[in-house]
C-alpha cells in the first residue's frame, strides 16, 4: 500500500552532517552533558531548517559515546564538496604534559588512556573529507592528567525562524568555506558547568555561552562572522565561566556565485521507502505544500506506521529540550500536524521504540517559520 502516495518531502542538495558525542552516563557531569546534547541537537536542526540543508545526524550518548563509535563514524563519513560538517563533544577531557596541541583529548566515557581521542585528530580526519565547511567543538576540560600519554594527531518553547535569524544562519553556514576548531578551555584549565535560573542543569558553560551568542546575533539580525562569534563567546566564558576557550579559524568568505542556500526539490514517498525517517514523514504531513485533504487522508495510516498505538504519549518541549509545552496522545498530535500552520521541522529530542521501530514514547521540539 502506498501510504504516502502524493505526499511531498523536501530533498535538499546540500547536507549538514551533525556529529554529536555526549558522555551522558557520567555520574558527575552526565546531567550537564545531557543538556548539551539536547541543546546542540536542537541547534543543528535549527541551522538545517534556516539554511535549507538536509540534516544527517550521527548522535551518540550514554554507552554509545565511545572511542570505537567515533573511529567508526569518522572512518565511514561520506560527504560532498558543498556539505557542512559540525562535530561536537561534551564530556570529560584531559591532556598529556607532552601534548603540543592547544586542544584536549576527549575521554569519551572511558577511564582508559588508550580510548582517549584528541580533538585535533578529529579535525585531521575531517580534513580528508570533501566538505565546504568543517567545525569541530569540544566542551571538556583541558588540564593535565596523570598517566595520560601523548597521541598521534596527524592521522595516518518552539523555535520560530523569522527572516532575521534565517539570514544570519545562512550567512555563517552557507557563505564560508574552511575549518574551525574550538575547545572550552586553554591548556591546564578545567571547564565549568552552569545551572538555569530554577537550579536545573544548563549544560557546559562554553556551550551555553556559544549558543547564547549565536542565537542572539541570529534573533537580532546582526551581521557577523565566525571570528566575532567566537571572540564574544571567549570573552563571556572567560568572565562568567572562569575559563578561557581556545579556537582556530581558517575560513574564507564565498562570493555570490557559490551554491544557493535553499536549493531543494520534492519527491513522493511511500511506506516502503527507507530513505526517509519517521520525523521526515511527520514533517511531510504538516507540510502546507501538501493539500489539507491529502494530509488528513493519510493521517490514520501514518499513525499506525509511526506509532505503536494511538495513545502513545507525545511531549512537545521548548528550545532547552526540557520545558514541556504540551502533552498529547499520538492520535491528537497527528491531527494537530494535519492542520499546522508554518511548521517546517520537528526535532526528535527523546524517544522509545518497539521491536518494529514504532514509537512507544516521543518527545519533540517544533520549529516554525515566522515570516
Amino acid at each position: 500500500v502506498m501510504l504516502y502516495a502524493g505526499m511531498a518531502v523536501a530533498v535538499k542538495a546540500q547536507t549538514l552532517h551533525a556529529i554529536i558525542f555526549a558522555d551522558t552516563n557520567d555520574p558527575k557531569v552526565g546531567v550537564y552533558d545531557r543538556q548539551d546534547y539536547m541543546n546542540m541537537s536542537i541547534e543543528a536542526s535549527t541551522i538545517a531548517s534556516a539554511t535549507g540543508m538536509h540534516l544527517k545526524d550521527y548522535y551518540y550518548k550514554e554507552s554509545s559515546c565511545s572511542n570505537s563509535n567515533l573511529v567508526k563514524v569518522l572512518g565511514n563519513l561520506n560527504t560532498s564538496p558543498d556539505d557542512v560538517i559540525l562535530f561536537y563533544y561534551s564530556g570529560h577531557g584531559v591532556r598529556s604534559a607532552n601534548d603540543n596541541s592547544d586542544f584536549p583529548q576527549m575521554c569519551l566515557g572511558s577511564h582508559n588512556d588508550n580510548d582517549f581521542y584528541p580533538l585535533q585528530k578529529v579535525m585531521s580526519k575531517l580534513d580528508r573529507q570533501p566538505a565546504r565547511l568543517k567545525i569541530v567543538i569540544g566542551d571538556c576540560c583541558n588540564s593535565i592528567g596523570a598517566g595520560v600519554t601523548s597521541k598521534d594527531y596527524n592521522t595516518k518553547g518552539a523555535t520560530v525562524l523569522t527572516k532575521a535569524p534565517t539570514e544570519i544562519y545562512t550567512n555563517l553556514f552557507m557563505n564560508y568555506k574552511g575549518t574551525i576548531i574550538a575547545s572550552s578551555s586553554k591548556k591546564g584549565e578545567n571547564s565549568s558547568t552552569v545551572n538555569l535560573k530554577d537550579g536545573t542543569p544548563g549544560g557546559g558553560a562554553f556551550t551555553s555561552y556559544f549558543l547564547s551568542v549565536l542565537q542572539t546575533f541570529a534573533a537580532k539580525g546582526l551581521n557577523s562572522d565566525w571570528n566575532e562569534i567566537f571572540s564574544y563567546t571567549q570573552t563571556i566564558t572567560k568572565e562568567f565561566g572562569n575559563q578561557t576557550p581556545v579556537y582556530s579559524i581558517n575560513v574564507t568568505r564565498l562570493d555570490g556565485s557559490q551554491p544557493s542556500t535553499n536549493g531543494s526539490n520534492t519527491t513522493t514517498v511511500s511506506s516502503d521507502n527507507d530513505s526517509f525517517t519517521p520525523m521526515e514523514l511527520l514533517v511531510a504531513i504538516a507540510d502546507e505544500n501538501n493539500s489539507l485533504d491529502n494530509r488528513v487522508k493519510v493521517k490514520d495510516k501514518a499513525l499506525q506506521y509511526i506509532f505503536a498505538n494511538p495513545d502513545v504519549k507525545v511531549e512537545t518541549v521548548g528550545r532547552n529540550g526540557t520545558t514541556i509545552v504540551s502533552t498529547e496522545r499520538a492520535k491528537d498530535f497527528m491531527l494537530r500536524l494535519c492542520t499546522a500552520h508554518n511548521l517546517i521541522n520537528l526535532v526528535e529530542v527523546q524517544s522509545n521504540k518497539d521491536d518494529k521501530g514504532r514509537y512507544t514514547y516521543l518527545r519533540v521540539h517544533e520549529i516554525y517559520k515566522g515570516y
